[in-house]
């Protein structure tokens, strides 16, 4: 005779036979998906981070916010993930800003909210100006190698809306230039969507005021120490639609001019830049997207030579301002269309060479930018 199952024991059992019965080939609630990071606060200066994706079936994930600096190894998946790469760029400002990334999957979205410190040391270069988290403008930056070392090559603040950028800066040197030549190896820049760009490869199609020429704003003749070197200068990041009588005429002579003075000098540190504000005209480019014309172009010169007696601790500065039209080609219309970087800071309302007070001080930066070069003999 067995002995009796004890009542309590079949009160604890029957419980769990039921919820296992029950269970049976029903959909148990899945854990909620969720997107992680070590860290949510980043370094100025760059890097890479892993983030883990935990989610029951497939996924994609897009950057709603930081697309100018951050980028995925992969934005799609399924299941759980711990080695999708996050790589941010070097912050080049002077205050934090905040990158968004959003999982999407079928039962819900997840937002992983990121922040990145203010700049740091590789953005503190000479030749930049002044940028803010407030406008359309997103910056980048590219380096380079030259028989064998890394070097900057330039940095743009780029417009999606205008698919153009408000400036190009970069140090110009001999080690920049050589005998490669120009590739015309136009194309786009792999530094940002395609869908972002100009499509010009084939040149730009008539708008509202007939054609214009691929102006460069870093120019091909500034960047021959290689072919691989030169070819970055076709990208389309660097194009503005430019008279061609002023692109080929007053601006070439320029550039020309400031190549001399480049060989002359330790660094010459240099801003190209142009302005659509006011803009009438525009072009196409080859997909049908309408690029303004600019109403004017600058160019920005920061020379320093360690033993010059010229200038103020070895720095002398100079500013250009032409309006987007044909002038005479001569060094008197140069001279006469320079200006000091004060006077052209006021011009295009933001501050050019922001990290010279840094090397001086903000006294001797300030009258280093007021000096007038019509009146400085080496410049012309």
């Amino acid at each position: 005779m067995r002995p009796a199952f004890p009542k309590y024991l079949l009160a604890l059992v029957l419980p769990v036979l039921l919820l296992w019965s029950c269970s049976d080939g029903l959909d148990l609630p899945q854990s909620a998906p969720s997107l992680t990071v070590a860290q949510q606060s980043l370094d100025g200066s760059g890097g890479n981070l892993f983030l883990t994706v935990k989610a029951a079936g497939k996924w994609t994930l897009t950057i709603e916010q930081g697309t100018a600096w951050i980028s995925l190894s992969t934005t799609s998946g399924s299941g759980n993930r711990n080695n999708v790469v996050l790589t941010y760029e070097a912050n080049p400002r002077d205050e934090a800003r905040t990158g968004i990334i959003i999982l999407h999957t079928e039962d819900r979205d997840v937002k992983l909210t990121l922040t990145q410190g203010a700049g740091s040391k590789i953005a503190r270069w000479l030749e930049l100006p002044q940028t803010s988290s407030s406008d359309i403008y997103d910056f980048y930056t590219r380096n380079c190698t030259i028989n064998g070392k890394t070097l900057r090559n330039y940095s743009f603040y780029y417009s999606d809306t205008d698919r153009l950028s408000r400036w190009v800066a970069y140090p110009l040197c001999s080690s920049y230039m050589g005998s490669s030549g120009r590739t015309d190896a136009w194309g786009y820049d792999p530094l940002l969507p395609a869908g972002k760009q100009q499509n010009i490869t084939s040149g730009y199609k008539d708008g509202n005021n007939g054609w214009y020429a691929r102006g460069h704003q870093l120019p091909s003749a500034d960047r021959t120490a290689s072919k691989e070197l030169n070819a970055t200068t076709f990208y389309s990041t660097n194009m503005t639609p430019q008279d061609n009588d002023f692109n080929a005429g007053i601006w070439e002579t320029l550039e020309s001019k400031i190549r001399t003075w480049a060989n002359a000098s330790d660094t010459l540190y240099v801003v190209t830049g142009c302005v659509t504000a006011g803009s009438k005209y525009y072009v196409y480019d080859r997909s049908g997207a309408s690029i303004p014309v600019p109403t004017a172009y600058f160019k920005a010169v920061l020379r320093y030579n360690t033993n010059s007696t010229l200038g103020t601790n070895g720095y002398m500065a100079a500013g250009f301002w032409f309006e987007h039209k044909s002038y005479d080609n001569n060094t008197s219309v140069l001279k006469a269309q320079s200006l000091s970087i004060s006077e052209l800071e006021s011009k295009l309302g933001y501050t050019l060479f922001v990290n010279l007070p840094d090397r001086v001080s903000a006294t001797t930066a300030q009258q280093i930018k007021s000096e007038q070069p019509k009146n400085v003999n080496w410049w012309w």
